[in-house]
Formats: structure tokens, sequence, C-alpha cells
């Protein structure tokens, strides 16, 4: 996997402009390197949508299977579709990077369901995923989402991470531009406990168990991770074979060849 002549052009940009990001995508870079050199890869049990839809009704409540059937989410989805398509030639990166649609579904009904006060996110991109979590946030009347997100290397990248999200619902949110290296620990100590935090920034082995790690302390009892592109490494079957996790599932996700990974942490009573 190469990087090509226009990305070393920017990422040699920054040098000048940003030494402390250039040193961060540096970094990056050679992680992902590095991180196709490891031949073993973990084996999921991967169970169907309807399996974890029922299980999660179990865990999070009756509410998840209805707040999947509400109109809201059907009409969110068709507008980020439509906004989408609106896309200017010239953005920066591609579509891939968007959050599946079955995470996405999954990110909302769990909002809904769980009722949480504070969300932490790693990745944005266009801000699929960001964009569900804030719809139910808003469905919920409480809550608030605090993101971390590096753009991909892009000319403008900076003006279309969470181009997607709409106006009306980015009152609810905190975005913060960076690694999840530098940027997830300080914001944790600062917001506090968190009741779900969503995965979806460098999927290397090295940086997933740092944001595991970084997370698991300050995810309340009964908290949920969601996990993106989960198949490359180990790092969320280590995180779910802990003793105090109370459920895991793995999905196949739809619109691409990735896993979704979700879990929850032990209640205090149990």
């Amino acid at each position: 996997m190469g990087i090509s002549d226009s990305k070393i052009i920017r990422l040699l940009s920054v040098l000048s402009s940003n030494p402390a990001e250039f040193l961060e995508r540096s970094r990056m870079i050679v992680g992902v390197k590095l991180s196709f050199l490891d031949p073993a890869k973990p084996v999921y049990a991967i169970a169907g949508w309807e399996s974890v839809e029922e299980r999660l009704s179990k865990f999070c409540g009756c509410g998840f299977k209805a707040a999947l059937e509400e109109v809201e989410l059907t009409a969110l989805a068709s507008r980020l579709r439509q906004r989408m398509n609106a896309l200017p030639s010239a953005a920066p990166f591609g579509a891939f990077h968007n959050g599946d649609a079955i995470l996405a579904k999954l990110c909302y009904a769990v909002v809904r369901t769980i009722q949480p006060k504070k969300v932490a996110e790693t990745g944005v991109c266009y801000g699929v995923t960001s964009a569900h979590v804030l719809m139910a946030l808003e469905r919920n009347g409480e809550g608030h989402l605090y993101s971390v997100d590096l753009p991909p290397l892009g000319k403008n990248g900076d003006d279309y991470v969470g181009w997607l999200v709409p106006e009306e619902l980015r009152n609810r949110w905190t975005l913060r531009k960076g690694t999840s290296r530098r940027l997830l620990g300080p914001m944790l100590k600062e917001v506090g406990n968190i009741d779900l935090f969503i995965h979806d920034s460098l999927h290397t082995y090295k940086n997933m168990k740092m944001e595991f790690q970084l997370v698991w302390p300050e995810l309340s009892p009964g908290g949920v991770i969601i996990a993106d592109d989960i198949e490359g490494n180990a790092a969320f079957q280590e995180l779910a074979m802990r003793g105090d996790v109370a459920f895991h599932a793995v999905v196949q996700e739809q619109g691409k060849k990735s896993l979704a990974g979700v879990l929850i942490k032990t209640a205090q009573h149990e």
C-alpha cells in the first residue's frame, strides 16, 4: 500500500506549517505499514444483524428495536445520501472513509436506548456516524458528542470534516482536530465519565488498543463501546475477553467488507 506523490507533497507542506501534525501523520503512516507485516488476524464469530438486534434489545432495553423503526432515522439516512450526492468533485477524500449504514443505525439505536449524557468518538470524516449520534441525542433531548478527528491528507481537508452534519444538530457537538494519540486522553480527563465510545479512527492494533485502554476506566458501568473495522487486528477481541464485559457481538457491515463490534461494560450490580 503506497502513498501517492500528491499526498507526499501535502505531507511535506505540513512540515513547515505544523511540525507536530507532520510528526503525527508520519507516525500514522509508519504504523499502518507495520500493521501489514503482522500475519496474525483475529477469528470472530460473526452474528447476523437480526440476532444482534435481539440480543441488544435484551441488554439495552426493548426500545432498541423501536429506535430502528423511527421515521427520523430513515429521513436522516435519506438526507445524508442526498448530501453525499451533492459532494463537490474537489472533495479531498473518498466516501469509503464514511461509516457504514449498519454502523450508523447501530449507533443511533444505542444512543436512543441508553440515553447517554456524554458520547466520545474518534474518526469523523464527512460525519455519517456523527450525524446519526447527534440526531439521536437531539431526539433524546439531552447529551453531547465529543469527537476527535485527524482529516485524511487532502486539499482543504479540514473544511470537509463533518461536512454532512446538519447545522441544527451541531449545538450538541464538540469537534477537536488531531490524532487520538494526542487528544483523546486529555479530552476524557476534561469531560469525565462517558456512556458510549465509538472508535472509527486509525485501525491499527497499537492505536485501537491505546484508545480502548484510555476509554475503559472512563466508561460508565453499563456503558457501550462500538468499534468499526475490527477485522484487521485483535484489539477488539482482547477487549471483549475482559472479565467485566457483559455482552459483545460482531456483525458484518453492509456496504464494505468490514466488521463492526459492539460490547457492553458490566454494570456495578452484576
